[in-house]
This record gives C-alpha cells, sequence and structure tokens, in this order.
C-alpha cells in the first residue's frame, strides 16, 4: 500500500451510483480528518468519459449538501487500477469485471454492502443500477448508498490503520 491510500469506487457508467457514493465517501473522510491519508475517487467499467452526474444524483446529492455540478465520468482503465489500493464496487455486476482485470491491479476489492470482505461474500446485494427506472426506484438505490456510509468509514479506517475518529 502507498503511504496514501487511493480507494477507487466504481459503478457501470460513473455517471449515477460511483459520483454519489464517491462524494458521500470523500466528506466522511475529511470529516474524519484523514484527507492526508486517504483519497477517493470513482470511476465506470463502461468507458463513459467527460459525461456530467445523472440530473437525480445531482438533485440526490444537493439535499445532502454535495455540489456534483463539476463532476465529470472516467473510465476504469489500467492507470486508475494500477493506482488503487482500494476498489469499492457498487454493484455485484462489477465483480466479474474486476475478476478479469485482476493482472491489473493488486487492489483489494470490497463491495459497497459488504466493506471489509475481500472477496465480497455471496449473499452481500450491492446496490442495483438505477439507470432507467423511475425516480423512486432511482433515489431507492441512493438511499441504500447512505445507509452503507457508516460501516464503509468504520472498515475504511480499519483498512487504513487510523484510530477512529467521529467528524470533527
Amino acid at each position: 500500500m502507498t503511504e496514501r491510500l487511493e480507494v477507487c469506487v466504481i459503478c457501470s457508467g460513473n455517471i449515477c451510483r460511483s459520483p454519489y457514493a464517491e462524494a458521500l465517501l470523500a466528506r466522511a473522510v475529511a470529516e474524519r480528518g484523514w484527507s492526508d491519508r486517504i483519497s477517493v475517487g470513482s470511476a465506470g467499467t463502461l468507458g463513459i468519459v467527460g459525461q456530467p452526474a445523472h440530473e437525480l444524483t445531482l438533485a440526490a446529492a444537493a439535499e445532502h449538501g454535495l455540489d456534483l455540478l463539476t463532476f465529470r465520468s472516467s473510465a476504469l482503465d489500467e492507470d486508475t487500477l494500477g493506482k488503487a489500493d482500494l476498489i469499492i464496487a457498487l454493484g455485484r455486476e462489477h465483480l466479474p469485471w474486476l475478476a478479469e482485470h485482476a493482472d491489473e491491479t493488486s487492489a483489494t476489492v470490497w463491495l459497497i454492502t459488504a466493506p471489509g470482505e475481500d472477496p465480497p461474500p455471496d449473499d452481500a446485494p450491492g446496490i442495483p443500477d438505477p439507470i432507467g427506472t423511475d425516480e423512486e426506484t432511482y433515489r431507492a438505490a441512493l438511499d441504500a448508498i447512505d445507509a452503507t456510509l457508516e460501516p464503509l468509514v468504520t472498515a475504511l479506517g480499519e483498512f487504513a490503520a487510523i484510530e477512529s475518529t467521529p467528524p470533527s
């Protein structure tokens, strides 16, 4: 592991789930004073580059005091895989993709609904991709991400060997 832990949150397009999860996690890291030890980014397995976050992601983020207006999607490529110490997959569908590209990374892989478990257990559900669904289903997916935050931050602190400190 590098001196600064590089965390990459991934989903398919990097426009719905992962930008939101990245922003939540980055804020939690900053609130705990861990920003000098942990860097949080995001990317997508579909190779979509330069697209803004989905409008429902933007709205949900704003409601939580997060600004994603300047966010642009990134592809999960060899460079990103090579730099990552920890990859947090949002959906189970990303695990086979990561297994196929495992030779490009030595990163630990977690499923967001099973933080700290590598490999993720078979019964961990992940967060379903909300793209193309109605607003209620979309919001439910983002609410599910909200519900993972505290266990995720706790596991991240343990993984990075940081003493647990409450947000400031």
